[in-house]
Parts: structure tokens; C-alpha cells; sequence
């Protein structure tokens, strides 16, 4: 099944479940040839919650070829920009208690490799594009599992067990940073 443009454009679009109901059940790869990749990154801006990276995960059906194509076409640092933003709203203040820390994530792209870093403590998490000045913890993934992570639907631990999460630096801060952000919604 194709998609005609028309429907699919997320400027037409209500919002972004409207846009993914419509694309659930179409043939994807031809949906994003047909999509210009600015409604792409409009369509990345408009990520709110765990919830709506889940829906644009279940979109895809978990194809890491397909979330990577759609990646290329809206622009890795787009959606990447937006990911690390919303962790910075999704942080959970009071189970850091008085510890603190820098993350750096080297995320692997359609584009090449991506930096991140997340410094958090004193009640915040604060972000940026770029290596960390010193980072406690480097975490390293591809970009389908930096997205399934923040949406709440890969677990960290088996992720790191099964190699899908690289990790080094302090290995019990890091164990407890999937504890630190609500993907619930």
C-alpha cells in the first residue's frame, strides 16, 4: 500500500498520532520517499513524550533500517536535539538524591557519530550538542536504540548485557540512570 503525499504531510496533519494512524499499516520506506524532510523534522519537534517516540517506534515496526532512513531524511541532529531535550524534562529530581554527574553519549547515525552530553544534579539536567568536559559515564548505541531506550520499550540492563549499550566510566552511576527518567508516558 503507498501513501498519497496529501495525507500524509504533517503540516496537514492534526497531530502526530493523526499522522501515524495514518501511516500505521502503509508501506513506510514509500511513505518517507514521499514526505519532504522539513514535515520530517517538524514531525520530530512535535515528540513530546515516551509516548508519542513509542507510537513513531510502533510506526515503524521496530525496523532499525526504517527508523535509520527516517533518521537520514528529518536529520539525525533534529531528532537527536529534540531526544535530549525532552530527558532533560523527563529527569527524576528526587531519586538522584545529593549525587551528580556528566553522561556523555556517542550515538551512531545515517550521519556518522553523534555526541551528546547530560550533566545532571542539584535538582536538573542540563544538555548540549558536543563532547562533555568530563564526563563520569560515556554511553555508546546506535540511534534506534537511544530512541527505544527513551521511549521506555528497550530495557538498559539486557541492552548493556547483549552489547546494544557500551558502557564506561562509573559503572554503578551508570546502572542507575535508567532510574532517573520517566518514560512512562
Amino acid at each position: 500500500m503507498t501513501v498519497d503525499n496529501s495525507n500524509v504531510s504533517p503540516t496537514a496533519a492534526s497531530d502526530l498520532a493523526s499522522l501515524l494512524d495514518q501511516l500505521r499499516g502503509a508501506d513506510l520506506t514509500a511513505a518517507l520517499d514521499q514526505i519532504d524532510g522539513t514535515d520530517l523534522q517538524r514531525l520530530a519537534q512535535d515528540i513530546n513524550t515516551p509516548n508519542e517516540l513509542r507510537l513513531l517506534l510502533e510506526a515503524s515496526g521496530g525496523d532499525d533500517e526504517l527508523i535509520q532512513r527516517f533518521l537520514a531524511k528529518a536529520g539525525a541532529d533534529a531528532m537527536l536535539d529534540r531526544v535530549f531535550t525532552l530527558m532533560q524534562t523527563r529527569f527524576i529530581t528526587d531519586r538522584l538524591g545529593s549525587d551528580s554527574g556528566t553522561v556523555e553519549w556517542h550515538i551512531t547515525t545515517p550521519e556518522g557519530e553523534k555526541v551528546h552530553h547530560l550533566t545532571i544534579g542539584d535538582g536538573r539536567a542540563e544538555g548540549g550538542n558536543g563532547p562533555a568536559d568530563r564526563a563520569r559515564v560515556t554511553l555508546t548505541m546506535s540511534a534506534p536504540d537511544l530512541l527505544r531506550l527513551c521511549a521506555g520499550t528497550l530495557e538498559a540492563v539486557a541492552a548493556f548485557m547483549n552489547g546494544k549499550i557500551k558502557l564506561s566510566g562509573d559503572m554503578m552511576f551508570g546502572a542507575r540512570l535508567p532510574s532517573l527518567f520517566d518514560t512512562s508516558s
